[in-house]
């Protein structure tokens, strides 16, 4: 598999211990081996990266966070430096906003509006939480099962409308630290409302997409949902084409494209159905 180093992309200089994890791993053999299996150490090397990597041109720019030492993903001096031992503590979220804001990332600019942040937590105690100090690097994501259990609420309201019809009011809410999805521009969030027949059919569909939207004149705009705050959707209409009920779903999609391009990853976070 091809991976960034494979690539000639530019890369910092360092020594071949370094980009091996040693002499970390003589020390500290069970964190390595709990973080040489995480997407971190992955980086430069996943199917996800490599293709959009390969849509963008291979730009060399990419390997400063996918593989800042050449590898196949990160490693110990990547975040912790080559200093001299003992490193000092890791301050985050700093330390994960070089890389979580970068181009086409906004996680930690996006923690940091919302409560989570006011409430003096950081992003180990979800990503790395219940452990000791340095006593493992499970690292935990969306990637990870279950750990989208949870995370996100669709909600259903029912409005009569002055003049006749009915409006459905969809309340979306989350519990993530940072905005839903996180991550980069492959992933999002999308919202999928359809109209039920008596026989419980579909009668019509509709789809909101959240996460980054690309615009031709304006480039990339961050359209994902918003920490600590509702999103709300309104679906006029409902009883078109014969529906007497409704079903709402929200879905995590780990892929680029329209939200019925099969995805054998993605995740329904919730799902709520009514009658009108």
């Amino acid at each position: 598999m091809l991976s960034v180093a494979d690539s000639g992309a530019a890369v910092y200089p360092q020594s071949a211990e370094q980009r091996e994890g040693r002499p970390c791993v003589d020390c500290h053999e069970a964190i390595s081996r709990s973080f040489a299996v995480t997407r971190m150490a992955d980086g430069a090397s996943s199917t996800d990266f490599l293709a959009e990597w390969g849509k963008k041109g291979r730009p060399d720019w990419c390997a400063s966070c996918h593989a800042p030492s050449g590898g196949r993903g990160l490693v110990c001096a990547d975040c912790h430096g080559t200093g001299p031992h003992p490193y000092p503590k890791l301050q985050a979220p700093g330390i994960c906003a070089r890389c979580h804001d970068a181009p086409g990332e906004s996680t930690v600019r996006r923690f940091l509006e919302g409560p989570a942040a006011r409430r003096g937590e950081d992003c180990l105690n979800c990503h790395l939480p219940d452990t000791a100090p340095g006593a493992d690097h499970t690292f935990q994501g969306p990637t990870v099962p279950g750990f989208l259990d949870g995370v996100a609420t669709v909600r259903v309201f029912l409005r009569a409308e002055e003049f006749g019809g009915t409006t459905a009011v969809l309340r979306l809410g989350h519990r993530a630290g940072h905005a839903l999805p996180g991550g980069t521009t492959g992933r999002s969030v999308w919202l999928l409302v359809r109209g039920l027949d008596a026989d419980g059919e579909e009668a019509w569909t509709e789809t909101v997409r959240f996460g980054w939207e690309h615009h031709p004149d304006r480039g990339w705009l961050d359209r994902t949902l918003p920490p600590g705050r509702p999103a709300v959707i309104e679906v006029p209409e409902l009883r078109r084409g014969g529906a007497v009920g409704l079903r709402a779903e929200l879905w995590y999609r780990f892929q680029p494209g329209p939200f019925f391009q099969p995805d054998p990853r993605a995740v329904r976070l919730d799902q709520v159905q009514i009658d009108l």
